[in-house]
């Protein structure tokens, strides 16, 4: 008995839970960002969407911890919303169940790949998986899958501002499969959700953080 015991305990020891893993590298690549309190962003949005044809879009893009967000633009704009505007506090460690899905080399350093899990069946929830390098501790993929047939997946292209690592470039993948009546406006015309198959390429520049903005530039202005 005491050798069977002996046994079972090297192995706790040992094999501690995969949750612990994955916690501890989300938790480092949030706190990659947490020196950024604010940001202000050029954008530039190309379409490249089977049943959309587009000029390229712009706009300024506002951001303040932990949230707010306000994009200003002269005429018709379109970004993915979950991965346009880079956030990695919005994957609160404390709404998911997090655990490492793969272990793997992301452009020759070392990465983890994870699942994130909602903890509360909620309207509009779904898996999340992230890569995320384990050099720099940043989020180099995002892939989603909002309901059965219809997927989405982000690659993520950083350079230096400022101190600190931020997007440049997000690749986006596209694919709502056979979704049928659902329809958005876009462009003037109701636009099915089936035909928004393709890639959307979002660019980024002029970067100027931490610059104090006011919690004013994100209010809600009444038209009259």
């Amino acid at each position: 008995m005491n050798l069977l015991s002996l046994f079972f305990g090297l192995l706790f020891l040992v094999s501690p839970p995969a949750q612990n893993d994955g916690l501890r590298y989300l938790e480092n690549a949030i706190a990659k960002f947490n020196g950024i309190k604010d940001y202000v962003v050029d954008v530039k949005v190309h379409l490249d969407l089977e049943a959309v044809k587009a000029p390229d879009m712009e706009a300024k893009v506002y951001f303040k911890e932990p949230d707010k967000v306000k994009i200003d633009s002269k005429g018709l704009f379109f970004m993915p919303k979950d991965v346009g505007v880079i956030n990695p506090r919005k994957f609160d460690p404390a709404k998911f169940l997090i655990q490492v899905i793969d272990t793997l080399t992301y452009e020759g350093d070392p990465a983890v790949r994870l699942s994130l899990t909602p903890k509360k069946d909620e309207s509009g929830n779904h898996d999340i998986v992230l890569t995320i390098d384990k050099k720099d501790w940043l989020i180099r993929e995002i892939g989603t899958a909002p309901s059965p047939g219809r997927t989405a997946s982000a690659k993520i292209t950083y350079g230096m501002f400022g101190g600190f690592m931020m997007p440049v470039k997000v690749d986006v993948k596209l694919d709502m499969g056979n979704v049928n009546g659902q329809a958005r406006e876009f462009g003037g015309r109701r636009m099915r959700m089936n035909e928004m198959k393709g890639t959307v390429e979002v660019y980024y520049s002029n970067y100027k953080i931490n610059t104090g903005l006011s919690d004013k530039i994100f209010e809600r202005r009444n038209e009259e």
